[in-house]
């Protein structure tokens, strides 16, 4: 749903339309060129990175140090 302002006699306060969220009717509103771009080359980046970092944290996950605990004044055992 989106908002709207309202002026009342105490001030200004959002009132609520009715209709579909912003999500959901986002892509409706977008210059066709623009959501084009987004899908084609922005959208496959994020995927990269994200993919990327996934298998790093796996890496280091993988290989390291063992875990080790600590208390609060530092000493580790």
């Amino acid at each position: 749903m989106g908002t709207r302002d309202v002026k009342n006699g105490s001030g200004v306060t959002l009132e609520k339309l009715p209709g579909s969220t912003r999500s959901s009717s986002a892509g409706k509103r977008l210059d066709p060129a623009l959501k084009s771009w987004l899908d084609n080359v922005i959208i496959p980046a994020l995927v990269r990175e994200y993919m990327a970092e996934i298998k790093k944290r796996n890496r280091l996950a993988t290989t390291g140090p063992s875990e080790v605990t600590s208390d609060k004044d530092g000493i580790q055992s």
